[in-house]
C-alpha cells in the first residue's frame, strides 16, 4: 500500500491524516484553512496520494472524540520515524487516560529521567500523533498550559482539554486529585 492522506473537517477546524501499510504516521491538529493544510502535508509527504480507505477508521475514531463519543483510540500509529527516546516517551503518554492531566516533572521521572524535563518537553514538541499521542494532556508544575507547538497553540491545548472536561482559567488547569491521573503524586 503507498502513502496516503484525508483531510476533514472536526468542530475546531480542518485536521489531516497521512498513514501506509504501518498505521497512521502523522496527525495534523485542526486549522482553520483546508488549503494551508493540504499545503503542509504535500510539503511534507511530496509521495503522499490523497484519498484511501485505510484512514477511514482512524478519521472515524477522531470524529468519535470530537463528538464526545470515544475517551480512548484504538487506530494504529507507525511510529517509525520517531526516535527510541521519543517512543519511550509517547508510550507513556498513551496511558494518561482521557479527562486527566500529568506534569513534565511527571512524565521525566516516568521514562527514568527525572531532569530530563526539556527533553520530554522536546520530544511533545516533535509529537507527530497528537490526540492519541495526549501531550495535550501534559502541563507544567503548576497546572499552567506550556508548550504546545501546532497551530493554534495554547489556546487549541485549552480547548482539548475542556473537550475533556477539565476546567481551564487564565491558561492553567486547576490542579486537584480530580485531573491528576492517579499516580502523579508517586513521581
Amino acid at each position: 500500500m503507498e502513502r496516503a492522506f484525508i483531510l476533514f473537517r472536526t468542530k475546531l477546524g480542518w485536521m489531516g491524516l497521512v498513514g501506509g501499510e504501518k498505521g497512521v504516521e502523522r496527525i495534523y491538529l485542526p486549522e482553520p484553512s483546508r488549503e494551508d493544510l493540504r499545503e503542509r502535508i504535500v510539503k511534507e509527504f511530496s509521495d503522499g496520494r490523497e484519498g484511501g480507505h485505510a484512514l477511514a477508521r482512524a478519521k472515524g475514531e477522531i470524529l468519535e472524540y470530537f463528538g464526545g463519543r470515544r475517551k480512548k483510540f484504538e487506530m494504529p500509529l507507525d511510529f517509525s520515524s520517531a526516535t527510541p527516546f521519543q517512543r519511550k516517551t509517547y508510550q507513556v503518554m498513551l496511558g494518561i487516560p482521557f479527562g486527566k492531566v500529568h506534569t513534565y516533572r511527571w512524565l521525566a521521572g516516568k521514562i527514568g529521567n527525572p531532569k530530563g524535563l526539556r527533553a520530554v518537553g522536546n520530544a511533545n514538541g516533535k509529537n507527530r500523533w497528537p490526540l492519541v499521542v495526549p501531550c495535550h494532556r501534559i502541563v507544567g508544575s503548576d497546572g499552567r498550559l506550556t508548550g504546545f507547538s501546532a497551530p493554534g497553540g495554547l489556546d487549541l491545548k485549552a480547548e482539548l482539554l475542556k473537550l475533556e472536561g477539565i476546567a481551564v482559567e487564565k491558561g492553567k488547569v486547576k490542579l486537584n486529585a480530580d485531573v491528576f491521573a492517579a499516580d502523579e503524586e508517586k513521581i
